[in-house]
């Protein structure tokens, strides 16, 4: 399905062997996102955090109900991301990582995002 202008569409996160994630504090999504795009070797910018911004608040982990972002850089990554409502944690997939080098970091990165609040 394709997007329009201001319509988010809400996904199911696949669940694949190439498949990393768990929550981070909702404060740490954008640094995670740069994170994560860089690892992929993706210049991800104000007009993609628009996009995910804009997109979250009609996701909801407990009803499945997922963003999807591609990060087509050097390393294709699809960022997923679902809000916990009524919680301060966003919860993070991301799909396609098929280098042991980019796994390390994006674990790495998402145990640094869900333990302290980056600022």
């Amino acid at each position: 399905m394709s997007r329009g202008p201001g319509e988010p569409e809400a996904a199911t996160a696949p669940k694949s062997e190439h498949t990393l994630g768990g929550w981070i504090v909702d404060t740490n999504l954008r640094p995670l996102c740069e994170s994560v795009a860089a690892f992929a070797g993706y210049a991800f910018d104000d007009s993609d955090w628009l996009a995910v911004q804009t997109a979250l608040p009609a996701t909801d982990v407990e009803r499945a109900a997922w963003y999807d972002y591609p990060l087509l850089g050097q390393v294709p990554l699809t960022l997923y991301v679902a809000a916990d409502p009524g919680s301060s944690v966003v919860f993070v997939r991301v799909t396609g990582v098929r280098d042991p080098r980019v796994e390390a970091q994006i674990e790495a990165a998402l145990h640094i995002f869900a333990a302290w609040e980056v600022t």
